[in-house]
């Protein structure tokens, strides 16, 4: 919905509040609490009622409740409306001051609309207003005229002065430089070198090493000296980089217990390098939702990132270490994949994070701990996710990578200065450590390969696995469908250069496309759904939602889901319509769209957070706790387990559902039993078939060594 709020329009859909020629683009918490004041405007709302009703906790910091009402009221504030929008009641809570009108999509100003008589951009609309008009006493109509002359000459008198308080402070933005860098391999281990982190005092190298047959990982240590090197353990654990800790020789890892589902954080003192001194375990962590993490200069404090809630992306948090009590820094933002990588600035006083929307370009902002101001520091342009951030030396700034693009931030009190650079050759990085100004270490961005595995008796004691389609490029994504010649399979894969869907049939295998997409050959392809009667396939082409006919083997775009954000989707039972679940603004939708009438029907308020479909065609939604049958309304509870799972199917009986790390579990919907397995790979997505044969696409990380790059500034 889009609403007038005094003198802004809100688009809800787009995140952004419009004024004129302003736009300002809201954070995803930000609509929530704007959104709830909307629903009652002009009422005094309590901090409970906004813990309750927007974070949706039991308990949230003041600090985060703060800042966040702070940030809304800034953003809420215009050059010309004097008195807030937003409104604080001491110890009372906070109102919206005005009374929102709502609009219709022609209500919403796109572009600024001249309204001065004989302009040859004037809509049909505003003719037909003008034609009406022309019965009015002249005096009247002149009078009017006049009145809407003067308040333009107000607007565009108090436009132009705002426009120029706004332009100097702010950011200041170079061209585009390209520039050549030099390119030397900095690691030489078998296997996938990844994840660099440089010493607060640029002495020491950290990184992860990952054996690319079994995925065992390992950390290592080099001082650049003398590229001296030692291999980091810790018993009965595989152990990965987490951070350095700031301002000192001691490293924090993640060692982790697949089978056992054990995850340690623990401090490495390195203090008599090249001698591993004591190992400290700081923290238990949960391997599935535990992200990146640093241990603050006196082991007072560790910031981590941590999923409470899938739905809500993940937040920002501090865990004091003597009172072992967690706070939150920045709430969960409530949409995947939220707050990721933060990082402490050198001094301590500020921490620097990226903010990742699924489907939308990453956002770089810092933190100040003193002030508890929050700026955004980069946006970029793709819609890609990245790590590749690192502050520079004595606070100055950051810089951020995105593609091939290397954008150096340097800010001070009042100004944000950016210069963005091309590095030749191309790179992409995925995880960046900064040596200096001029100089970093980087991992490549496409770390891991996949491929096709099918399992057979997975949850008897002789599972028997089998690898399908084996190919030196990338295969995922594998439904079974039925054509004219019987049972096949259909996958993607990247085996003729790009993303294409293949069809392996009676021991052939072949490409059934070969298609561009807008323009480009380079895509991502996935999200497979096979309809109840096996002959069409729904796929996810980028962002786009489209339907791939078996019998024509044709690729058929649906326009009305052009630029929606469709979070989960499955076929019906009758093979003609969609069912779909979609993010709009703050909200999720769920609907189903007829391919045949191209009507959109509104479904039952189920907060759906995965939409499933049996070989049947039976269609079930799953919630924080259930899994409920859309046919009946039949529901079963979840297992904890389950409710923190990331991947379902359902066939007969059976829910089978899986961390994405090494564990799959299914479970007995008669008898409420479970049964669950270790498998040596990363199960990133699955498919049972009728005879629940289970088809994975597994990850393996590729042998890659992590790159030092230099440039002259």
């Amino acid at each position: 919905m889009n609403y007038q709020i005094g003198p802004w329009q809100f688009i809800s859909n787009r995140c952004v509040i419009t004024s004129n020629h302003l736009e300002r683009e809201l954070d995803p918490l930000l609509v929530k609490l704007l959104l709830h004041f909307i629903d009652k405007p002009q009422q005094i709302v309590s901090r409970q009622e906004l813990i309750e009703s927007v974070w949706q906790q039991s308990f949230v910091d003041d600090n985060a409740i703060n800042r966040a009402i702070s940030e809304l009221r800034k953003q809420l504030a215009h050059p010309i409306e004097k008195a807030p929008l937003l409104k604080t009641h001491y110890r009372k809570g906070y109102s919206l001051t005005v009374i929102p009108e709502r609009l219709t999509q022609a209500n919403v100003l796109k572009e600024p609309v001249n309204i001065l008589p004989d302009s040859p951009g004037i809509s049909a609309k505003n003719e037909e207003i003008a034609t009406a008009t022309t019965s009015q006493p002249v005096q009247k109509k002149n009078s009017k005229n006049f009145l809407i002359y003067s308040l333009l000459v107000i607007i565009c008198l108090c436009s132009l002065v705002w426009f120029g308080l706004f332009f100097i402070n702010a950011p200041i933005s170079e061209k585009i430089k390209q520039i050549t860098v030099n390119k030397v391999a900095s690691t030489w281990n078998i296997g996938s070198e990844v994840h660099p982190e440089m010493s607060s005092d640029k002495q020491y190298l950290a990184y992860t090493n990952v054996e690319p047959e079994n995925d065992i990982m390992h950390a290592f240590v080099k001082r650049l000296s003398d590229q001296r090197e030692v291999e980091i353990t810790y018993p009965g654990f595989q152990v990965s980089i987490l951070s350095w800790q700031l301002n000192q020789h001691a490293v924090l890892i993640q060692a982790t217990n697949l089978k056992q589902q054990q995850c340690e954080m623990v401090l490495v003192d390195l203090s008599q390098f090249p001698i591993v001194g004591d190992a400290t375990l700081i923290k238990k962590c949960d391997l599935r939702y535990t992200g990146y993490a640093q241990l603050d200069e006196n082991s007072e404090y560790i910031y981590y990132t941590e999923y409470k809630n899938e739905q809500d992306g993940s937040g920002l948090y501090k865990f004091d270490l003597e009172l072992q009590k967690e706070s939150i820094v920045i709430p969960p933002p409530g949409v995947m994949y939220g707050v990721i990588m933060p990082r402490l600035s050198h001094s301590g006083s500020k921490i620097a994070y990226i903010l990742s929307q699924k489907g939308q370009p990453f956002s770089v902002f810092s933190y100040d701990f003193s002030t508890r101001e929050t700026k955004r520091l980069f946006k970029a342009n793709k819609s890609i996710i990245s790590f590749a951030f690192d502050w520079l030396a004595d606070d100055k700034g950051v810089i951020v990578f995105e593609d091939s693009d290397l954008s150096t931030i340097v800010f001070d009190e009042n100004n944000i200065i950016k210069r963005t650079l091309t590095v030749t050759p191309a790179i992409s990085p995925y995880y960046i450590a900064v040596q200096s100004a001029n100089s970093l270490f980087y991992s490549a961005n496409k770390t891991q390969a996949f491929s096709l595995i099918k399992a057979t008796n997975l949850f008897s004691d002789v599972p028997e696995y089998e690898a399908l389609y084996k190919s030196d490029e990338d295969d995922y994504h594998i439904v079974e469908v039925i054509n004219e010649k019987g049972p096949a399979h259909i996958f993607v894969s990247e085996r003729s250069g790009s993303s294409q869907l293949w069809l392996s049939q009676n021991g052939l295998t072949k490409q059934l496309s070969n298609f561009t997409y807008e323009g480009k050959s380079t895509f991502a392809i996935g999200g497979l759904r096979v309809s109840s009667k096996q002959d069409r396939v729904l796929l996810r082409v980028n962002s786009d939602i489209a339907f791939f006919d078996v019998m024509s083997n044709k690729l058929y775009t649906i326009a009305e889901f052009k630029g929606r954000k469709i979070l989960n989707y499955v076929w019906s039972k009758d093979n003609e319509s969609i069912i779909y679940l979609e993010r709009s603004g703050s909200e999720s939708l769920f609907a189903q769209f007829n391919l045949l009438t191209r009507d959109t029907t509104i479904l039952e308020d189920i907060k759906a957070n995965k939409l499933i479909s049996g070989a049947d065609g039976t269609n079930y939604a799953i919630t924080n706790n259930q899994l409920i049958k859309l046919s009946n309304k039949q529901s079963w509870e979840l297992p904890k387990d389950a409710r923190q799972a990331q991947l379902f199917a359902i066939n007969g009986n059976y829910l089978y559902y899986s961390d994405t790390i090494s564990r799959v579990a299914r479970l007995n919907l008669e008898d409420k039993t479970v049964k669950d397995v270790h498998v040596d790979f990363k199960p990133i997505a699955f498919f049972i078939s009728d005879n629940n044969q289970i088809f994975f696409t597994e990850s393996k990380y590729k042998d890659m060594q992590i790159i030092q790059i230099s440039w002259n500034n």
